[in-house]
């Protein structure tokens, strides 16, 4: 083996050889259990992040470790079209490199520079995931625009149409002015925003010396009003309920309506009714059968029936015009600064304005109470249980959801307009005629779908449901949904209510919720604070395993993750250990190792790793079963940094001449790899073509399980006996500035029969790794040379002194230990003493009292021996 290991040839070979031998795609014939995940498409807006790292890594770890179980296993690849996100990148490059709007090109050369974004943006994603090492099944690689995806989009489109649950209708929607879309609700992100409250006298029509107060942070929207309303039992308007106002700047006249819904605590108490621009306004005028007077157009522009100095001002410099002219007028009453929230765009963090327009919708009422009962019934588990909470809490007050947008870039609605009797045709084909008329003069719906409705599809779609694929019928219900918390609802809520009512079953049975990656100081990575990490610049540095490996150990589910540079270095030089341990292994063996190992013919250092191995071996397996990967991670590391290279190889170079010793090496390493391989793939690939048997790839082999042969007690205690000894002496050693490779002759007295008989028959190991000239274990200390003294539970080490001066720097070491002991097991006493005792639980209770004692005789024994010293 080399002497370093070079992540990047071996990560850019191993992919290739993957895929070469068809790895990643299930056999036709299904061998095992199927078990699905479908990949969350990343966007073609652009490349992946490092957050997309996480989601995408952590059920890769699955599937590799079902895979090596024996699983009938698809992993199926994806990207999404991202309407909004995509078109905007794509225009704001058009206007950056040729300063064109999208209208200056028309539909069809604009769609077509849309689709060579998607197909540049497509590649570099695809290498990225590659990068990662991701086993997914690229033969069955889908895109949400395709044309197989675009037929599935309109058979479910007009099979909900023609159920009664889409339809069209003039509502209050959530429009982006730069975006020039609609917006669902979870589009719109809320935030607080300083503003002004603006009260503004309304005179009354026949008493002008009277009126009205409103109070308004909107006081462009006055010229669309229609009404000022009241509380009905408000004392002080209820002899004006009926009465007219007249609006200030238009010349117009509306009436004093009483309503319910009037909050009488806000403002003055009346409020002025915008139908047009206000949802609570727009409920009101339906209530009234009031009229809706737009004057805010789709590009947040005055517009409509108002005074012609107003038209075509943008709405901010409305406000500060209205404003103004009505100070003249004297009708502001007062101003005062205000908090409230106001809705931004998600997308483009540009300020929402609430419109009236004519949309496609979706009927939630009777697709969400079956998918909240999934989850309810246990059909679907959240992982962590608290994410079901949220679910629950949104899917119990869900509204119809407003599925159409105004792109170019996405699902084309399949509605079609007569021209000549006005007739709506939806269809999955493009109708040659109107079925109400002769009519042949249709023209198609110029909006197309939220992005998240084809995304809703995914599950199904991806699986061929739409054309009764087999697919379909092997993999749906999908295993596993991997996400993040962000997109429950706007993703993992509508998927569960489309699976249930075309896959006729929940669309996965598991949903596994990521937190969010942050720096090192918690902050959220994003370009613009300059702490975002590009994903494919750590792999070219550390190698795609200590990413994976970063990622894994600290992903608890739900929980947020801190990456830090230090963190992937850290595991990068585990790579390292791992590596240079394997060589270790490799070199020294020989070719005549015995493929079965009799226990009758090894060692009990042997014994004690196979034992260990088993026993992580089976904390590992469980870990995985509960999505605890973290956990499995943790435990890998540390048995094969602590346990097999810090103890186990270096036992092992006493006993290098027994070829069974060095079948247990080998065997060993092979576990390893298989238990590293899901978070390590590639140099635990790299390593096992030195040692492979049978199977050429390590993801054929089948992945560790507990096995009854490998259980050997007594010299996994024997050794562990032997390990406590050697630590304490050669902490001994140390903290006396013995030097590290001088023999020395070593004293042990024990007062545990069985250790001492486990100890005496691992002595060569014991000389070997404390660097011991002769070791005696004997009942007395009193006969021998004084020397620096060490304590470990029953044990007691003595090193003899060379000089006085070791004498009188142990004395000086033991009175500070003594010390240091003399407040530990006060402060143990105290805490036992007070409510602790009674609060703690009973096992809790047993092993402090047994850590004070032992505490105790520690302080015992050195007292004795600082009394010996003296």
């Amino acid at each position: 083996m080399e002497k370093a290991y070079n992540h990047l040839q071996a990560e850019n070979d191993w992919y290739h050889r993957w895929e070469e031998n068809g790895l990643f795609t299930p056999a036709d014939e299904p061998s095992g259990i199927p078990f699905s995940i479908i990949l969350p498409p990343p966007n073609v807006t652009g490349s992946l992040h490092i957050g997309h790292a996480l989601t995408l890594s952590l059920p890769d770890i699955i599937v590799r470790r079902k895979k090596m179980q024996g699983f009938h296993v698809l992993w199926l690849p994806g990207v999404d079209h991202a309407g909004i996100a995509t078109q905007m990148m794509v225009e704001k490059n058009l206007r950056k490199e040729r300063g064109l709007a999208k209208e200056n090109l028309g539909r069809e050369r604009f769609l077509q520079l849309v689709w060579d974004w998607k197909n540049e943006s497509e590649k570099k994603i695809v290498t990225q995931i590659k990068k990662l090492g991701l086993a997914l099944d690229w033969t069955r690689m889908k895109f949400t625009l395709s044309d197989q995806m675009q037929h599935a989009v309109r058979k479910v489109f007009v099979a909900l149409y023609r159920e009664g649950k889409i339809y069209q209708g003039t509502y209050m929607v959530n429009r982006c002015p730069s975006c020039k879309t609609v917006l669902s609700d979870l589009e719109v992100e809320h935030k607080e925003v300083r503003g002004r409250l603006t009260y503004i006298r309304y005179p009354l029509r026949h008493d002008p010396g009277h009126g009205v107060v409103v109070a308004t942070t909107r006081p462009e929207t006055m010229l669309g009003d229609v009404a000022v309303a009241v509380h009905p039992r408000d004392a002080r308007y209820k002899k004006w309920i009926g009465q007219e106002l007249v609006l200030p700047l238009t010349g117009r006249f509306i009436p004093v309506v009483g309503d319910e819904d009037v909050d009488r605590e806000f403002g003055t108490g009346a409020v002025k009714v915008t139908p047009a621009h206000d949802p609570a306004d727009f409920k009101i005028a339906l209530k009234h059968r009031l009229d809706k007077i737009v004057v805010i157009d789709e590009q947040a522009r005055m517009t409509g029936p108002i005074p012609e100095k107003y038209a075509g001002l943008d709405r901010f410099a409305c406000r500060r015009e209205v404003v103004e002219d009505l100070r003249r007028l004297g009708l502001v009453e007062k101003e005062e600064e205000y908090t409230h929230n106001v809705g931004h765009c998600q997308r483009c963090e540009t300020v929402v304005e609430p419109n009236i327009s004519r949309q496609w919708f979706l009927k939630t009422g009777e697709l969400a109470p079956p998918a909240i009962e999934a989850v309810r019934d246990g059909r679907i588990v959240f992982i962590p249980n608290k994410w079901k909470k949220v679910y629950f809490n949104w899917m119990e007050n869900i509204q119809d959801w407003c599925i159409s947008r105004q792109l170019w870039w996405g699902h084309r609605i399949p509605a079609f307009y007569c021209q000549d009797c006005h007739e709506v045709v939806v269809s999955e084909e493009i109708p040659q005629r109107c079925p109400a008329c002769p009519s042949t003069r249709l023209v198609q719906d110029e909006d197309v779908l939220d992005t998240w409705f084809s995304s809703a599809l995914w599950p199904f779609i991806t699986l061929g449901w739409q054309d009764g694929g087999r697919d379909f019928k092997t993999f749906y219900p999908t295993s596993i949904m991997a996400t993040a918390f962000d997109i429950i609802f706007f993703w993992v809520a509508r998927m569960i209510m489309m699976g249930l009512h075309f896959g006729q079953a929940v669309p996965f049975r598991e949903v596994l919720i990521n937190g969010l990656i942050r720096d090192e100081k918690g902050q959220k990575m994003s370009k613009t604070k300059n702490n975002a990490v590009d994903p494919l610049d750590i792999i070219q540095e550390y190698g795609a395993d200590a990413l994976r490996f970063t990622l894994a150990i600290q992903a608890v589910p739900g929980m947020d993750i801190s990456l830090s540079i230090n963190r992937i270095k850290g595991y990068k030089a585990f790579a390292n250990k791992v590596w240079n341990a394997s060589r270790y292994v490799v070199m020294n063996l020989k070719g005549d190792e015995p493929e079965r190992i009799d226990p009758r013919s090894i060692s009990d250092a042997d014994k004690w790793v196979l034992h260990a191995l088993n026993g992580v071996v089976d904390k590992v397996n469980a870990s995985f079963d509960e999505y605890r990967m973290y956990e499995a991670a943790d435990l890998i590391y540390h048995f094969i940094w602590d346990e097999y290279c810090d103890w186990y190889l270096e036992f092992s170079k006493n006993d290098l001449d027994n070829p069974y010793t060095r079948s247990v090496l080998k065997l060993t390493l092979f576990r390893l790899l298989q238990l590293l391989h899901p978070f390590m793939p590639f140099i635990s690939e790299e390593i096992h073509q030195r040692i492979r048997g049978e199977k050429e790839f390590l993801i054929q082999t089948e992945f560790p399980a507990f096995d009854g042969g490998w259980v050997f007690p007594e010299a996994h205690a024997a050794v562990e006996t032997l390990k406590k000894i050697v630590a304490e002496t050669r902490k001994t050693r140390t903290e006396n500035r013995i030097e590290p490779n001088k023999k020395i002759p070593i004293y042990l007295k024990c007062d545990s029969v069985t250790e001492r008989a486990q100890l005496e028959g691992h002595l060569k190991y014991f000389d070997f790794l404390c660097r011991s000239q002769k070791t005696e274990i004997v009942g007395d200390f009193s006969l021998l040379p004084r020397g620096f003294r060490g304590v470990s539970q029953s044990w007691e080490i003595l090193l003899p002194f060379v000089d006085d001066q070791d004498r009188l720097r142990e004395l000086h070491r033991l009175h500070g230990e003594q010390e240091k002991l003399g407040r530990l097991i006060a402060q143990m006493e105290e805490k036992l003493g007070g409510g602790f005792a009674a609060r703690a639980p009973a096992e809790i209770i047993q092993n402090f009292k047994r850590n004070l004692q032992e505490a105790i005789d520690r302080q015992a024994k050195i007292r004795r021996t600082i009394e010996d010293l003296s």
